[in-house]
C-alpha cells in the first residue's frame, strides 16, 4: 500500500469561545471556530475562511482552560469529511481534528493569576 498524507495547518483566530462537552464515558472533546483570511485579490478585497475544529482529551482540556474568542492560534490536525440528513437532503461537513494547538495570543491582564501569599 502507498503512503498518503492528510495533514492540514491553519494559523488564525478564533470566532468565539470554544463549545465544551464530555462523552458518556467522560472523554472531553471541544469544538470552536477559526478564522483564516486570503491575500486581497486584484480589486484588494480579502475573503474569510471559516474552520471547525475539534480536540480530544488533553487539547479539549488545553482548548476549555485557555482559549477564548478573538485569541490568535496555530492547528495542526487532519481533515475529516462527513455528511448528515436533512429534510431528505444529504449536506455534507468537513471539520479539522485537531492534534497540535498552539496559542499565538500573549495572555491578557485580566487572565494573569496573582499569587495569593
Amino acid at each position: 500500500m502507498s503512503r498518503s498524507v492528510n495533514k492540514m495547518i491553519l494559523v488564525g483566530n478564533v470566532g468565539r469561545d470554544p463549545d465544551i462537552q464530555e462523552t458518556k464515558n467522560g472523554t472531553k472533546v471541544a469544538h470552536f471556530s477559526l478564522a483564516t483570511n486570503r491575500r486581497p485579490d486584484a480589486e484588494g478585497n480579502e475573503r474569510t475562511d471559516w474552520h471547525r475544529i475539534t480536540v480530544w482529551n488533553k487539547l479539549a482540556q488545553f482548548v476549555e482552560d485557555y482559549l477564548h474568542a478573538g485569541d490568535r492560534l496555530y492547528v495542526e490536525g487532519r481533515v475529516a469529511y462527513d455528511a448528515y440528513e436533512r429534510d431528505g437532503v444529504s449536506i455534507p461537513t468537513a471539520e479539522v481534528i485537531g492534534t497540535e494547538v498552539v496559542l499565538l495570543s500573549a495572555r491578557r491582564a485580566d487572565e494573569v493569576v496573582e499569587d495569593a501569599a
